[in-house]
């Protein structure tokens, strides 16, 4: 699930909760959006190999 500025403007215009006769749903709030998409990510970088990059340091063996 990734996060656009679209899916944020049409969340922020429609209702929180919506109460009928036959029950209440409540949406997900921005904030809590916002928390699983981080959390999807860091998932997703998790699963991901690595592909930094790795710097060691050479000594010369001998007298200096």
């Amino acid at each position: 699930m990734t996060i656009n500025k679209a899916d944020i403007e049409e969340k922020s215009k429609g209702p929180a909760r919506v109460t009928t006769d036959e029950g209440s749903v409540r949406e997900r709030t921005i904030d809590e959006l916002i928390k699983a998409d981080k959390y999807n990510k860091a998932q997703e970088i998790g699963d991901a190999p690595l592909h930094g990059l790795r710097i060691s340091r050479c000594k010369p063996g001998g007298p200096v």
